[in-house]
């Protein structure tokens, strides 16, 4: 499985977002971001850190391999796109019109494929709803949530998934329970 993680719009939590599913299913990530911390969170060999010049490395279809860009435009974004099995675009709702940038970039990548899942992230209160009410006047792509929790940064500052942490400890289990259900149920989502 490929998949992308992808938005025109900086500080969305793109990388979190590619290092929580990697941390949980075991999955290798490729980034253009000079300043990605994936080398240092991810197992040695699971990270690869392209520098500008660099071609999109051809990788096999058996290994499961995530394309974290960062957020600014990038020919190989739409090459990556185009072998996706799926296509994330992370928006953090803030208002109406900060989401120009993220619909941008979804206009960008529905000319390549169909395979889109909007991740409404670090929800608050009715922040999906939002998220879908301006969407819904241009698209119908799905908008899933991942609500606001420190769950994801403690995994990847111990470079562990939610499931290891939940496992040492009975109070972590509590607290990382809805937000590794929402990574689930997106996983769960986009592999169907």
């Amino acid at each position: 499985m490929k998949i992308v993680v992808w938005n025109l719009k900086g500080g969305q939590g793109k990388t979190v977002l590619s290092l929580s599913i990697a941390l949980l299913r075991g999955s290798y990530v490729v980034t253009n971001d000079t300043y990605s911390p994936i080398e240092k969170v991810l197992p040695e060999g699971h990270a690869l850190q392209m520098d500008p010049d660099d071609d999109l490395p051809q990788v096999p279809d058996d290994i499961e391999l995530i394309y974290d860009f960062g957020g600014y435009p990038d020919a190989r974004v739409i090459e990556a796109v185009k072998q996706a099995d799926a296509v994330l675009i992370p928006i953090i709702y803030e208002s109406p019109l900060e989401m120009q940038v993220t619909i941008n970039a979804l206009e960008e990548v529905e000319r390549y494929t169909d395979k889109i899942v909007v991740i409404a992230n670090k929800c608050q209160g009715d922040d999906v709803e939002k998220v879908r009410e301006v969407l819904g006047q241009f698209y119908d792509y799905p908008v899933l949530e991942i609500k606001k929790s420190t769950a994801f940064s403690k995994a990847i500052e111990q470079k562990k998934s939610m499931r290891e942490l939940m496992e040492s400890s009975k109070l972590l289990e509590f607290h990382y329970k809805k937000p590794l259900a929402q990574l689930e149920e997106l996983l769960s989502f986009i592999t169907e």
